[in-house]
């Protein structure tokens, strides 16, 4: 009985492809990501009236206006700053669907506290300090390195 044996070009074929595959450069996807602080809000219900988020930083105080129940598909929002942003859901939804999802931060502020009015009665303020955490989202050695913290207001 013979023993099947591979032809020595076979051989040599898969040899010179496993070594190029090995030194082979890294591919890295496209996927992007932005640095920053952001901060869900959680509730029940979101009652009709004018809402006023008040964000104070270690460098800035910033303030965002709107009210609930949206005008139209555009919910009207007024920010002072540039630095934050306030994120609203529902608005092509019936109005009772109308609520304010967070805030983001486009920097990294070490500490954060936020305020929430509606109709000059607060419902919640919270001081927080992200704990940030750096990520490669197309793998070690690619671009871009993205710092972000994440965090709930609740009331």
């Amino acid at each position: 009985m013979r023993t099947p044996t591979f032809p020595s070009a076979l051989v040599i074929f898969l040899t010179l492809t496993g070594c190029e595959a090995a030194t082979d450069t890294k591919g890295c996807t496209e996927i992007g990501c932005v640095n920053g602080f952001t901060v869900d809000f959680q509730t029940g219900t979101w009652p009709a009236g004018t809402y006023v988020v008040y964000a104070v930083t270690q460098t800035t105080t910033s303030t965002c206006t709107v009210k609930l129940p949206f005008a139209s598909i555009d919910p009207g929002t007024v920010c002072t700053g540039d630095k934050f942003q306030l994120g609203t859901s529902g608005s092509a939804l019936p109005a009772a669907q109308h609520s304010l999802v967070g805030v983001s931060f486009f920097d990294t502020p070490a500490e954060v506290t936020l305020t929430v009015k509606r109709d000059a009665t607060q419902l919640a303020t919270q001081k927080f300090t992200p704990a940030y955490k750096t990520s490669t989202p197309n793998g070690a050695g690619c671009e871009p390195t993205c710092t972000q913290a994440n965090a709930t207001l609740k009331w």
